[in-house]
């Protein structure tokens, strides 16, 4: 059961550091913006019960759209993986080396030019409701950028060496919980996450270390089979 809950918290915080991370979290009060289809310096002034419901419903919405992307992947990840159980071995120290080349390249000591690229769709949909606030967190989850990738491939790495198509799902599920939780609190504690988002900016460098660090060691462990205990 602990080791059941320590690869819940790695996924967890992996999504919570997705959401910290640079090119996430100074774009959250553009993201609340078009949701509502007000300008920033509106939505800020908005404080009557009605428009707040709408923000936090679509916010919901987005949540709701970017999860089921994120689960679709996580399930696909394990399904392959499960695949090709018989190169499972090779597969896990393959994917062991990825995960520290994405932890070397969010430290900054290894830029790697392809994951400078945002992998944004050009279509976005006109916010007019709930539906449509889904189908903008699944275009989100669609183009994700740079700085989301080398977390979010290294979680979709290790749902790929899991048992089962439903624990990957399930580890998707829980990142999406990570990144999710805060964007609601965003939505919810507008006011304050604006004081917040101006205070925290400076250390977004240091977030990106930090969590390069982690996958780093993370991916250690997944290259010698250390990460094995944590299964499910």
């Amino acid at each position: 059961m602990a080791s059941d809950n320590l690869t819940v918290w790695l996924a967890f915080g992996a999504g919570l550091a997705s959401f910290l991370s640079p090119c996430v979290l100074p774009l959250i009060p553009a993201y609340f913006s078009y949701l509502v289809g007000s300008s920033s310096a509106e939505l800020h002034k908005k404080r009557n019960n009605r428009e707040r419901w709408l923000l936090i419903t679509r916010a919901s919405g987005f949540i709701l759209g970017f999860t089921l992307v994120f689960v679709a992947l996580g399930s696909t990840a394990s399904l392959i993986g499960s695949f090709f159980y018989r190169y499972q071995d090779t597969i896990r120290k393959i994917g062991g080396i990825l995960v520290i080349i994405f932890g070397i390249y969010l430290t900054g000591l290894m830029p790697l030019r392809f994951l400078y690229r945002e992998r944004r769709v050009s279509f976005l949909p006109k916010t007019k409701g709930f539906l449509s606030a889904i189908l903008m967190g699944m275009a989100f989850a669609a183009g994700w950028t740079p700085c989301i990738s080398p977390i979010l491939a290294s979680i979709l790495i290790y749902a790929g060496t899991v048992k089962t198509v439903a624990t990957g799902a399930w580890l998707l599920a829980v990142y999406s919980l990570g990144l999710g939780v805060p964007f609601f609190l965003a939505a919810v504690l507008l006011e304050y996450f604006a004081g917040f988002h101006r205070r925290f900016s400076r250390y977004l460098p240091w977030v990106s270390r930090i969590g390069g660090v982690l996958l780093v060691v993370l991916g250690i462990m997944l290259y010698f089979d250390r990460l094995a205990s944590l299964s499910f």
